[in-house]
């Protein structure tokens, strides 16, 4: 799905606006509303835009939609709670790409991915930043490759967690460069960047909203972009297709889905919502500020997303021999 498909979901939106309030909103929502974010609370874009979208839907409805962090397991906890929920559309997951991961790292999963939940929104996606430690010897991706050929096995990779997006470009770059990065995992971003900030790992494929700060301060150096163009926050940083990998591809992005067998005019009104949110320009311009590109989409353009990074998901650990660590 292109970011294209901003402009009509925002015409639709801005469309349905009016007689919304006039009507549906009495139906719903009519009670609060709880998000449920499989992440560790603060430090991290899942967390930042889920309280920035709970705020201005409790502000917009009158209704209280509270964000509640239900970390652990590879984010299978939070998404576990959303599957067994009520399907009445006040209990809601918002996800990220570990969703759609998992099917093909993580064994006996408690739900099924595909059954188990309706798609409502795809929300924003946002380029990873491959970044170094400050001390580490070297200030581009020719020469790290060079330094983890010579030393094989001596260059480690924090990721936010077993099978997140962070832990599979890791993966993709070993397999694509010849090289052997050690894996080490954390819960969530708040601890990984505090490892490499205290010198004890090496790397991190950071999303750019969780990382720009320290960039921007000088305490972690930027290596490469995974975007196909350059960004203007950091315009010496070259993607990584201008590094030499113009194959590798890495992002996160951030939806929201609910239980499976929500009424479509639960959804429908939902989505409604979050792309009147997602239309306005102070929220735009502070996501965009981060390194978040809005997308707004459809539930039946997210439902497509989804079963497209699903395949896309097995394919790349299929391919890179990506496993639990």
């Amino acid at each position: 799905m292109a970011i294209s498909n901003l402009a009509r979901s925002l015409a639709v939106a801005l469309a349905l606006t009016a007689p919304m309030f006039g009507h549906a909103a009495v139906q719903y929502p009519s009670q609060p509303i709880k998000m449920i974010v499989p992440f560790p609370a603060g430090g991290q874009g899942i967390d930042m835009v889920s309280r920035t979208i709970s705020k201005r839907l409790s502000e917009i409805t009158g209704q209280s939609a509270v964000v509640d962090n239900r970390p652990g397991a590879g984010t299978i906890i939070g998404s576990s709670m959303v599957a067994k929920a009520p399907n009445d559309g006040y209990t809601l997951l918002v996800m990220a790409n570990s969703f759609t991961v998992n099917p093909s790292i993580q064994s006996d999963l408690p739900y099924d991915t595909r059954a188990d939940f309706a798609p409502v929104a795809l929300l924003t996606i946002t380029p990873h930043v491959l970044v170094a430690r400050k001390a580490l010897p070297v200030n581009e991706l020719k020469s790290l490759i060079e330094l983890g050929k010579e030393k094989p096995g001596s260059i480690t990779y924090a990721s936010i967690g077993n099978g997140t997006s962070p832990h599979l470009a890791g993966e993709m770059l070993k397999k694509l460069a010849g090289v052997n990065f050690v894996h080490v995992p954390y819960k969530g971003t708040p601890l990984a960047i505090t490892a490499l900030l205290g010198e004890h790992v090496d790397l991190l494929f950071g999303n750019l909203p969780d990382v720009l700060p320290y960039i921007q301060d000088g305490r972690l150096k930027p290596i490469a972009i995974s975007a196909t163009q350059r960004h203007a926050s950091m315009p010496d940083v070259p993607t990584m297709g201008e590094a030499g990998f113009p194959e590798f591809e890495s992002n996160s992005w951030y939806g929201i889905v609910a239980p499976a067998g929500t009424s479509p005019e639960v959804i429908g009104q939902l989505n409604t919502l979050l792309v009147q949110i997602l239309s306005e320009k102070p929220i735009r311009d502070s996501f965009a500020e981060r390194g978040l590109d809005v997308i707004a989409s459809t539930p039946e353009e997210f439902q497509a997303w989804l079963n497209k990074e699903i395949d896309k998901y097995a394919q790349v650990i299929k391919d890179s021999g990506a496993h639990i660590d």
